[in-house]
């Protein structure tokens, strides 16, 4: 796997162990007044230019977006958005637009604590327990509270990205159907978290990648949790970076034994082998750029700084328009499938900061737009057996990565892996399975059938054979014009998801 950029070494100086790469560069060392004032006056210089560069890209949006539209303003024909019978226009539209979890949550019966967690490399994250007031200080006959649950954003995201669809986000669903206690992870950097000895002005701060995401963040977030509620196992679902990262890590050569923490991992949008977007503008030009240039357009801080400012500073409405054009333009999103009310919240937590080291790992030359997947494929096995039960949900309309290919080589290389479902949903963009209005029907249930198919069990469970009594969510509504357009196949382990679902069917679902 790609590790870091050939940093230069007048640039860097080994210090001490903590911030050794393996595979990669020295880390950065102590700057001296000279080279505080060089670092000051390229570090501003890059600022300048990546911030003309996401304006020409906003602009460029912006108006292939304005063309896209001139025949829609042009037709006479009535043009009219989908309607749910679940969508309590007079209740939400009276929603804040804020940038604070905790006041979403409690908008749905909800609340959000802020707990710490740091990481063997010294980073805090700040990770989100949801707490549903209706079950708080409920335990089982094990004097646990409800199985855990932890749920990780992708690239540029945070854990705000799975409270703002109110009572059918998420993290709220999971929380108030399954009993679970529901966890929000997030990465480094995230919602200005900081570190025990480095500040976020300095450049150590920001020398990582998605490889530190794997080694150091996710451990870290499983490891607390895991504690905090006195589970040996949780279930995991990780979406875009939140699973890449995720499967990194439990690779044979990174932390294998990680898996023997997870009862049940859940793979949204998987972010292993690249899609065709990133053989197109502006990945193709970026994709050229050595190290050495692209510290000289985007420093070697967070990634493009003006990002930052403009969420601090911009208005709701108009940074949710000009933020959605942006990523629409580049991720080639659309909102076909969100309930167009929400999308002004959906932006208030984003984008997060990320370094520019992790975005070139990203988009850089020899970097994942380029090689294609974020492991070598020419390995023999990425996974062994320690690798938890696994389900992958993708989307038809999404250009960004492909799971075909992920697929392939689960079915036919990976065969440690036991696979309990792929679906695949053919309208579905990048971030549908959570931000999308029927994202419930097109994969909650599913992924809470899962998790009470793959979780410990509990010890009145135990003393009745090992008979599940399994949480379910009301009946599913009929879809959209009462038309499914998923299509589900079940990899190996066939008959044991088989079995499941009829022992699911024979058993006494609980209150």
């Amino acid at each position: 796997m790609y590790s870091h950029p050939p940093l230069e070494e007048n640039d860097l100086i080994p210090t001490d162990k903590l911030f050794a790469h393996r595979g990669g560069a020295p880390p950065y060392g102590n700057f001296n007044i000279f080279r505080r004032v060089r670092f000051g006056i390229t570090q501003l210089i890059a600022n300048t230019l990546s911030s003309g560069f996401l304006i020409l890209i906003v602009i460029w949006a912006l108006s292939v977006r304005l063309l896209a539209q001139i025949p829609k303003l042009l037709s006479t024909s009535p043009s009219s958005q989908p309607s749910w019978d679940w969508d309590d226009v007079q209740r939400w539209g009276k929603e804040g637009l804020v940038k604070d979890v905790n006041y979403y949550a409690k908008s749905c019966g909800f609340e959000i604590r802020n707990e710490t967690v740091e990481t063997a490399d010294g980073y805090y994250l700040r990770l989100h327990r949801v707490i549903d007031p209706q079950q708080e200080g409920q335990t089982k006959s094990n004097g646990k509270g409800g199985f855990p649950v932890l749920i990780m954003h992708g690239l540029f995201q945070s854990s705000g990205s799975f409270v703002t669809s109110e009572e059918r986000s998420l993290a709220f669903w999971l929380a108030r159907h399954g009993g679970y206690q529901v966890f929000l992870g997030n990465n480094r950097g995230v919602f200005d978290m900081g570190h025990k000895r480095l500040s976020r002005s300095d450049p150590r701060f920001w020398d990582y990648n998605i490889r530190e995401l794997a080694i150091y963040d996710i451990p870290a977030l499983v490891d607390y949790v895991r504690k905090e509620t006195g589970y040996d196992k949780i279930a995991y679902i990780g979406h875009s970076q939140g699973n890449g990262s995720a499967f990194i890590s439990l690779s044979k050569d990174m932390v294998p034994e990680l898996g023997e923490k997870l009862s049940y991992f859940a793979a949204l949008a998987p972010a292993v082998f690249a899609g065709p977007l990133t053989s197109c503008f502006p990945f193709t030009s970026l994709g050229h750029m050595e190290w050495k240039a692209w510290k000289r357009v985007f420093g070697v801080l967070d990634f493009i700084p003006l990002m930052k400012l403009s969420y601090d500073w911009t208005p709701a409405w108009p940074y949710a328009l000009l933020g959605y054009q942006m990523f629409a333009f580049l991720f080639a999103w659309t909102d076909a499938n969100w309930l167009l009310r929400r999308k002004a919240k959906m932006f208030r937590f984003t984008p997060q900061p990320v370094s520019s080291t992790s975005i070139y790992w990203w988009a850089g030359k020899d970097g994942f737009a380029s090689r294609g997947c974020i492991l070598d494929p020419n390995a023999e096995r990425w996974w062994d057996s320690r690798f938890p039960p696994l389900s992958v949900f993708s989307g038809g309309m999404d250009f960004l990565v492909l799971t075909d290919p992920l697929v392939e080589r689960l079915e036919n290389v990976e065969v440690d892996v036991q696979v309990l479902r792929f679906k695949r949903q053919e309208e579905a963009e990048h971030c549908d399975h959570f931000w999308a209005a029927e994202a419930v029907e097109w994969c909650f249930h599913d992924i809470l059938e899962d998790i009470e198919t793959t979780r410990t069990l509990y010890p009145e469970e135990e003393a009745d054979g090992g008979r599940r009594r399994i949480r379910t969510a009301p009946p599913l509504p009929p879809l959209r014009d009462d038309e499914d357009g998923s299509e589900e196949m079940t990899l190996r382990g066939d008959s044991e998801a088989s079995s499941s679902k009829q022992k699911a069917s024979s058993v006494n679902l609980m209150d």
